[in-house]
């Protein structure tokens, strides 16, 4: 039982929370046709720049003896970053494994005197051993859950290996509701078990680094958790219920989906398609909840309506530029999941075909290929790219192009590609940064931004 955690002074009692954290956006069309048709609504939630929620960060780091030399010097110096940029209101344990794992120190606030003992406990590191993913993350987990102060605070895991499991077996270990960020170090580690970590987790993500920017994968979580301002965002949307429609009343569908929590200005967005029966003009009702200081916010329910009309031009008709640019990334990440399931089915070339398909578009998919639905109608994909302007349309094209790259052999794609395809994926379905930095600057936000460019510097004069 890790209850020793350092002891937090509470305000007594609750504290309302103020309206004003999140921002909701939402956009579809306004006018529709009065037969039945098919809608896109998207929802885009923003995090306002208000004050942060303290963190408390359990940082589990793998210390078997093939991190010895110049990836421990690397791991102290990403750890020392971490260190310096967390403030006394933050509280930091250190987990290492090898063999067995070990808790170097309870959760501690960091204050000037505890950074200098901090320090020297993470210059003091060394590595020796095996590797005992399932020890180190069970400990990390422990200290999390049995914390006495909890309320109001960030919890979070990160979690780093370099190689492969030969001690225990992580995918034994429950993660439950706690975010666990995962690190691939260097060519040799698991990316499949350090991904399903993270997946399993709540709203975590895994990063594969190479060696030589470790700091950068730490700095960039750290950004974000050091930015938190709304925890745990759910959405509860109500749909119609298509056998209740008529013109005088309806009942309505509940539903909610977790969308983890949201740091200052950080974009989360949720794309929806709805079903219109003829006539139905209130077509989606929508409202949210987050935690902020231990207390629970409730927004007001809002409700989507749009006008039915016999006539209906054609530039009515069109999509929303923001709400297909969207469509259009989910879309291309089907394609990308679709070229995985083939590389890890040891049928690369049908891998490649997807990817090229996918960036030529010489015939479209089909949707029932990418797993949208049954219907044979095709997409040109091609058609999708000339929708598209700016950063997103370069950023996709380039995550294709380098996808492609590392799928040119077996050996490239067990060495590299596996571990950069999962990471691409989880950036893409957390809607965050993860794998090597510069082809997920999308997600990223200002504060991740800066972190990772001051950790770059740190690595230049290093």
């Amino acid at each position: 039982m890790f209850d020793d955690d350092e002891p937090i002074v509470l305000p007594p009692g609750p504290k309302p929370i103020v309206p004003g954290r999140v921002k909701l956006e939402i956009r579809n069309n306004e006018k529709v046709p009065m037969d039945d048709n098919t809608q896109k609504v998207l929802l885009t939630f923003t995090g306002e720049e208000k004050n942060r929620s303290p963190v408390d960060i359990v940082a589990v780091l793998d210390l078997s003896g093939s991190m010895k030399g110049q990836r421990l010097e690397e791991l102290k110096r990403a750890m020392l970053f971490v260190m310096a940029k967390l403030s006394p209101v933050d509280r930091l344990s250190i987990v290492s494994y090898s063999t067995e794992a070990r808790r170097l120190c309870p959760l501690r606030l960091v204050t000037r005197s505890s950074k200098i003992e901090l320090e020297m406990l993470i210059n003091c590191l060394y590595a020796a051993g095996g590797t005992n993913m399932e020890g180190g993350l069970r400990m990390g987990l422990d200290i999390l859950n049995h914390r006495k102060c909890s309320r109001g605070r960030v919890g979070a895991i990160m979690f780093m290996s370099d190689g492969m499991q030969n001690h225990g077996n992580v995918r034994n270990v429950e993660v439950g509701d706690v975010t666990v960020h995962t690190f691939g170090f260097g060519d040799e580690h698991d990316p499949q078990d350090l991904n399903a970590i993270a997946d399993h987790s709540r709203g975590g993500t895994y990063s594969d680094f190479r060696l030589g920017n470790l700091s950068l994968g730490f700095a960039q979580c750290l950004g974000g958790l050091l930015s938190v301002v709304a925890q745990d965002l759910t959405l509860v949307f109500h749909l119609p219920d298509e056998q209740t429609c008529n013109y005088r009343s309806q009942a309505w569908l509940p539903s909610t989906t977790r969308l983890g929590d949201l740091c200052i200005k950080e974009c989360r967005k949720v794309l929806m398609e709805v079903h219109l029966p003829r006539g139905l003009t209130d077509i989606l009702k929508v409202s949210y909840t987050y935690k902020f200081e231990g207390e629970i916010f409730e927004s007001d329910s809002l409700t989507i309506a749009v006008q039915r009309t016999v006539e209906v031009t054609a530039e009515q008709q069109q999509t929303l530029p923001d709400v297909r640019a969207e469509d259009i990334r989910l879309h291309i990440v089907r394609i990308m999941k679709k070229a995985m399931v083939d590389a890890d089915s040891h049928n690369l070339e049908s891998a490649r075909d997807k990817l090229i398909r996918g960036i030529k578009s010489p015939t479209g998919f089909s949707k029932e290929e990418i797993g949208v639905s049954s219907s044979k109608q095709k997409e040109d994909v091609g058609a999708l790219w000339a929708q598209l302007n700016g950063e997103l349309k370069y950023d996709l094209r380039a995550q294709l192009e380098e996808l492609l790259e590392l799928m040119k052999s077996r050996e490239i794609y067990e060495r590299e590609g596996r571990a950069f395809a999962y990471s691409l994926l989880s950036s893409h379905n957390a809607q965050r940064p993860a794998g090597r930095g510069y082809n997920m600057e999308k997600f990223a936000t200002p504060q991740m931004c800066d972190f990772l460019l001051e950790a770059a510097g740190l690595d230049v004069k290093s």
